[in-house]
């Protein structure tokens, strides 16, 4: 390898992306929830997309387990939801107003676009569990515009 770890993170943040946060409810039946930026659509029949998932310090198993998730795609005037659910915080639910979802999973009313989804399969990639949902219901808002992260940074456009 000629590159080290953080000119690899340099190289991948010229990659303009869309934030997400992944939601569901763990095995106590309460919500959880993580910004994801990792998010890509795979197949269109049968609807497909896909979130990867650090194994360490992000509810990765709990994720796995539930098998059910609200993929919540952010606008641009939600930047304080990318902030709080990447953040360490303990209860991140508590005051964020949210409903839930028709398989369960916690769905934030002003997303640009919510894909509910089941766990279609799961694969074990380095560091990272990719994990490729079925979409099984999807609302849309495209009167808003996106969230994105570039280069460490969320550009106003």
């Amino acid at each position: 390898m000629t590159f080290d770890a953080r000119t690899f993170r340099d190289a991948l943040g010229c990659f303009a992306t869309g934030i997400t946060v992944v939601t569901s409810l763990n095995g106590e039946r309460e919500p959880m929830g993580i910004t994801v930026n990792s998010f890509n659509s795979v197949s269109l029949d049968p609807p497909l997309v896909l979130f990867s998932l650090g194994h360490t310090g992000n509810h990765c198993q709990e994720f796995r387990e539930s098998g059910v998730f609200a993929i919540n795609i952010l606008s641009d005037e939600q930047k304080h939801l990318c902030d709080r659910f990447a953040s360490p915080k303990e209860d991140r639910f508590n005051g964020v107003p949210h409903i839930l979802g028709e398989n369960g999973s916690p769905v934030f009313e002003d997303s640009l676009a919510v894909f509910e989804c089941e766990t279609f399969k799961t694969v074990e990639a380095g560091d990272h569990l990719i994990f490729i949902c079925r979409v099984t219901n999807v609302a849309v808002d495209t009167s808003r515009s996106a969230l994105l992260f570039h280069k460490g940074q969320f550009p106003v456009l």
